[in-house]
């Protein structure tokens, strides 16, 4: 699955946006933007490919910036913004409590690692929370191995209910404790 993944995010990123948009019947991007009520400035989205919600924010004067590992993938989002690192999520290339909001939208299995969730909880200010649409249609998410990453690394979990056209969206918002800071 990393190496299918991989490939994806390099090799094929010119193809990312149709590859989605077939998986998701036309709403991969209308399901991402169910993330912005749960949003405030300053964010950071961790593996924001092509740049789409990026765009999004832009548009609603959301501060943001946008960090992504594919170069690939950075040269497609910058024809929408130009607020955007390169960099990994297990050691994001930013100060101490920088932002109110870390997102992640349909993440990789990057999401569950304890250095990617360490560094989340290093770049969030006192009272930031991180939010991670994981999944559209018939899931649990309290099966998902980020569920139990993010509950074994002390960090206190809502599942809002969410539907985007007809289709149930499972968003995690999570807030870390602050005996774990």
């Amino acid at each position: 699955m990393a190496w299918l993944l991989d490939r994806l995010y390099n090799e094929c990123a010119p193809i990312y946006d149709t590859v989605a948009m077939r998986i998701s019947r036309g709403h991969w991007f209308l399901w991402g933007q169910a993330v912005l009520p749960y949003l405030q400035s300053p964010v950071l989205e961790l593996g924001c490919g092509t740049g789409h919600l990026q765009a999004v924010l832009a548009r609603d004067h959301i501060t943001a910036w946008g960090l992504d590992r594919s170069a690939r993938m950075l040269r497609l989002a910058r024809r929408r913004t130009t607020s955007l690192m390169n960099g990994d999520s297990r050691a994001i290339p930013c100060p101490d409590a920088t932002f109110a909001r870390v997102v992640a939208v349909f993440p990789a299995p990057y999401i569950s690692d304890p250095r990617t969730l360490a560094e989340v909880r290093r770049v969030l200010q006192v009272d930031g929370r991180l939010v991670i649409l994981l999944s559209a249609g018939r899931h649990n998410v309290r099966l998902h191995p980020i569920w139990d990453a993010l509950t074994n690394a002390g960090w206190e979990l809502e599942t809002p209910d969410c539907t985007v056209a007809g289709t149930n969206i499972h968003l995690i918002i999570g807030t870390p404790h602050v005996s774990h800071v």
